[in-house]
């Protein structure tokens, strides 16, 4: 198993002491991305709305493989390396990711400095409730310690390493599709974390003609499920119930299957799962579907479930 960089949660409190400390320079992320059927702009809210003192703003949608057909698939490593230096940051830098609605999209863009291996990284639990007790800046984005547009010459790892953190943390299509075929999926734990209407196929998908449903052997998780009803990381002992109760998961007993893999509909909100996985036991296997559903509903049309089968 490659030890890879793991994302650390810190709640506001910490977060706060973190952006004060005189250590080492700390970076804030803004990782805000919305559903492609909401009519909000990301990257124009960042540039008038409130933020983090000093954010730098990191968009899914273009730190991004740009050849693929499908959304924010992951980038290049090289590519990752140029955009993570035009927006200042250095490979030592400690970098709080957040998002602006809560726990969204910032769990996918941390994995993803995590995955590229830079080696500090911080999550925000999260930041609506740390703009409540904490001052966050609004209007014109002040300077940021990284000097945003200033390119660092960003330097990650090498592609050896990162090739070995990739193939231990995503699986893509062919793997997924020769695990569902040769009914191999079975030793593994699928979970999906769309609303459970999207996956037994009663509700659209966001993406216009896009069928609903879900991957043979899955298993419905939508990621509020695993949120508090402020909309944070639930304790290590609630994730635990709900594994539990919904799937008769005893996370306390070595797992009986090979290990763990997540999704969702475009690979965003399958990582607020794997954090949640990795709450309960940092040591379980645990790989990222990059397409999801986005990518098995165009490229399986066979293979697609409805309704509770």
């Amino acid at each position: 198993m490659v030890n890879a960089p793991k994302v650390k949660l810190l709640n506001t409190d910490y977060a706060w002491r973190l952006l004060q400390s005189p250590g080492p320079r700390v970076v804030p992320v803004d990782a805000t991305w919305y559903m492609p059927n909401s009519s909000k702009n990301a990257k124009t809210e960042f540039a008038q709305e409130d933020r983090i003192k000093g954010s730098v703003f990191f968009d899914l949608d273009s730190v991004c493989c740009r050849t693929s057909k499908y959304p924010h698939m992951l980038p290049p490593h090289r590519l990752f390396d140029k955009e993570v230096g035009k927006l200042g940051i250095q490979s030592e830098d400690l970098v709080l990711v957040y998002d602006r609605q809560g726990i969204f999209s910032g769990p996918r863009a941390a994995w993803t400095f995590a995955l590229y291996g830079h080696k500090n990284v911080y999550l925000l639990d999260h930041y609506l409730q740390f703009k409540e007790k904490h001052p966050v800046e609004k209007g014109p984005p002040s300077e940021s310690p990284a000097s945003e547009g200033d390119e660092s010459g960003y330097k990650g790892i090498d592609n050896t390493e990162f090739t070995k953190n990739y193939r231990s943390q995503v699986i893509e299509f062919d793997e997924l599709a020769d695990l569902v075929v040769s009914r191999s999926l079975d030793d593994y734990y699928l979970f999906d974390a769309r609303s459970a209407d999207r996956f037994h196929g009663k509700a659209p998908e966001p993406r216009k003609g896009l069928s609903s449903g879900h991957i043979p052997g899955a298993l419905s998780l939508p990621f509020g499920k695993v949120l508090n009803e402020n909309g944070q990381y639930k304790t290590r002992e609630e994730l635990i119930e709900v594994f539990k109760n919904d799937f008769g998961l005893d996370w306390n007993e070595p797992l009986d299957r090979k290990g763990v893999i997540v999704m969702c509909g475009t690979g965003v909100t399958a990582v607020i799962l794997r954090l949640a996985i990795e709450k309960i036991n940092p040591d379980i296997p645990i790989r990222v579907y990059d397409g999801s559903w986005t990518e098995w509903a165009q490229r399986a049309p066979d293979l697609i479930v409805e309704g509770n089968m």
